[in-house]
């Protein structure tokens, strides 16, 4: 059925073949509008699959986009949640929104997140972007109607690489086990995903043979022949008592020259931006919608710069203000390098890998975590590089087989995946077991930025912190994070590092002491011309009080904000500040959290996480700890107990007020309400 009135039965609009052949070209073209506008995204997936979902949304499902809600529609839940851009261009065509709106793709605040969230906008069946997860929602919602005797049916859209997940398969046994004859799963037969081809990184294939094995009818078609797409959904509806799998043969990237099978496509944008070989104008060529007019293209990227305009004004007016602007690299003194601290433990797994011991594995995402340092410049260290596809929970079993044998085996991805998807693992077989599995804890925290909610990893100092044999390290920068991951390495039993994506200041040196296990004590002493001479670091073992008025005790990519935060009330208040970067969570430096609260009376902790999560942790030491009959004031600055959403990585770090100008403005009234009495 086509596109409905759900209050009359009457059809709304209804599409031939010839007419979605051309509203599939229309579509990929507002797709990579949005891309560009947005700078980032998944090109090639979005592509790929875009000729299904013209005819999902705008000829085959039944559904009402003036009333999204609606009982009896049908079902679409994209488990490949990173192909959102294709499901909001199909149901901005279909009437959910006007579609020029998708080119604020991934703009803070606009809905169209980096990954679907069903609470933001209409027409998504469900908040998606873990891997693996949609077939079972899917399923529940197939023997909801079979429960109930609806009619309406139910869509899974799955990439290939997803099927590396276990969870696909439990789902697919299931379904086929209640005879859903009222579920689809569409699998994007692509052929890759981001460490190269499907084959290469977890062999599929026989996939049609799996699926029938697994009791499900198996079809299999030209994912890009309209017609072809359309007779196979026809032909589901009619099959009975088991699911239908249709295995759509396509092109990543299909229909934009420079991105057809491209593995490098799988989450970029146009890399030359809005003109050039490989840019906005070349792909508009390549897809040949006339109506795409320069004029009409500068019209939507305004639309989005109007939007990014808008983001501004409100991100800043989030933001405390003081006499002087003491953001990053602001003014002519006080600056800082810039690096990523996933380069850190690239680095320091590098040198790790001349140890036969050390082994590594990839979860495809390697090289963007860059745990393909590892091998990346020698040859002979491939064959202790293990990929084990888009499967956390078996790498974390792998690795622990090795570990066993003698081996020191890192695992690592998403930080959000690699201690979640996989706690359970984590704490019966590696920790249980006290093995010598190392977790890199990637692209950690909100900072991540534009991928949004799924995708940011804000919970996990928690769920690791509270296992039995696990040591924690959270680092400041890419120097501390090398100088941890060298140091887990050689410790024995289970270990995590946990790490960020995105570009973050240089505070430390090679020089600076480091102690696994013991904070360094951070002290502002004036004014530089660089950021990382204006303060003094010792071991907190080492340091005598100075009588500072308040401290602030850090973990991460906070440590940072804590030293801008020190400056700003100096600077502006003439409150002396004692940081304590703690760069090692488990063993944590009691001695040195005790000693501040002891000291000092008033202070903040501050963590890139849900507030409390490090916070507690810091509290419940300080409580167990300080001495009875000396008063203390305690705040806490993190995430407060919400989810992230897509973003640039700063805007996110000022509107969820983690940034030194909230640390310093806390502070200042905890001091206040100290002084007070």
């Amino acid at each position: 059925m086509p596109i409905m009135n759900s209050k009359t039965g009457e059809v709304r609009r209804n599409y031939t073949t010839e007419e979605l052949v051309e509203k599939a070209k229309e579509m990929r073209a507002y797709n990579m509008i949005a891309l560009t506008a947005a700078g980032s995204g998944h090109t090639g997936g979005t592509l790929s699959i875009m000729d299904i979902a013209a005819a999902l949304y705008l000829k085959k499902i039944r559904h009402d986009p003036e009333n999204p809600d609606w009982e009896d529609r049908d079902r679409v839940f994209w488990s490949a949640g990173h192909k959102a851009p294709a499901l909001y261009v199909a149901l901005g065509e279909a009437g959910y929104f006007p579609v020029e709106e998708v080119v604020k793709l991934r703009k803070l605040g606009s809905g169209f997140e980096g990954h679907p969230n069903r609470l933001k906008l209409p027409g998504v069946e469900l908040s998606s972007g873990s891997l693996g997860q949609g077939l079972g929602v899917a399923i529940g919602c197939a023997l909801r109607a079979k429960l109930e005797k609806k009619n309406f049916r139910v869509y899974c859209i799955n990439g290939d690489g997803e099927l590396d997940e276990g969870s696909i398969w439990e789902g697919a046994m299931c379904a086929a086990h209640y005879k859903l004859d009222n579920l689809v799963a569409i699998v994007d037969r692509n052929d890759l995903q981001i460490d190269g081809s499907t084959e290469e990184v977890m062999k599929l294939e026989p996939l049609a043979d799996k699926w029938r094995a697994f009791g499900w009818n198996v079809v299999q078609i030209d994912g890009h022949n309209m017609a072809e797409i359309l007779t196979c959904l026809d032909e589901a509806e009619k099959t009975k008592q088991k699911p239908t799998v249709m295995i759509a043969r396509t092109t990543k990237g299909k229909g934009v020259s420079f991105a057809e099978d491209m593995v490098g496509y799988h989450g970029i944008s146009p890399k030359d931006g809005r003109s050039g070989e490989e840019s906005l104008d070349r792909a508009l060529e390549d897809i040949g919608d006339s109506k795409f007019t320069k004029e009409k293209v500068d019209g939507l990227l305004e639309i989005a710069e109007n939007c990014q305009k808008d983001i501004d004004k409100k991100v800043e007016a989030s933001m405390p203000k003081f006499r002087k602007n003491y953001w990053w690299n602001s003014g002519d003194s006080m600056r800082a390098e810039m690096n990523a601290t996933r380069n850190g433990f690239g680095k320091a797994l590098e040198k790790l890998g001349s140890d036969e011991r050390v082994v590594a594995h990839g979860a495809d995402i390697t090289s963007s975590i860059r745990m393909s340092d590892f091998y990346m410049n020698h040859a002979k260290r491939k064959n202790r590089f293990f990929s084990i596809g888009i499967a956390e929970a078996n790498m974390a079993l792998v690795a622990s087989g090795l570990a066993k044998e003698g081996k020191i085996a890192f695992i690592g991805s998403y930080g959000v995946f690699v201690t979640g998807r996989n706690w359970d693992q984590l704490r019966t077989t590696v920790c249980y077991n006290n093995f010598n599995v190392k977790i890199a804890d990637a692209h950690a925290g909100i900072s991540v930025g534009p991928d949004g909610a799924t995708h940011q990893a804000l919970e996990e100092i928690s769920n690791m912190y509270y296992l039995p044999n696990m040591h924690i390290a959270v680092p400041c920068d890419a120097v501390e994070t090398e100088k941890a991951t060298q140091v887990i390495a050689l410790l024995a039993g289970p270990a995590v590092v946990r790490y960020a994506r995105e570009a973050t200041p240089i505070v430390t040196t090679k020089d600076t002491p480091y102690q696994f296990g013991v904070a360094n004590v951070v002290r502002y002493r004036g004014e530089e011309k660089d950021f990382i001479e204006a303060f003094e670091t010792k071991l907190s073992t080492d340091y005598e009080s100075e009588n500072e008025d308040l401290g602030i005790i850090a973990c991460g990519l906070m440590v940072p904000e804590a030293m801008r935060a020190a400056c700003i009330l100096r600077e502006e208040y003439r409150l002396e500040t004692r940081i304590l970067d703690v760069h090692t969570v488990k063993p944590i430096d009691k001695r040195a959290m005790v000693k501040a609260a002891d000291e000092l009376g008033v202070i903040v902790t501050a963590e890139e996480h849900q507030v409390g999560g490090f916070g507690n942790i810091v509290a419940g030491v300080i409580g167990q700890g300080k001495r009875y009959g000396v008063p203390l004031l305690m705040d806490m600055v993190g995430v407060q107990d919400k989810f992230g959403e897509s973003g640039g990585p700063w805007e996110l770090m000022k509107v969820f007020g983690l940034t030194g100008e909230h640390i310093a403005e806390r502070a200042k009234k905890l001091f206040d309400r100290k002084a007070e009495g």
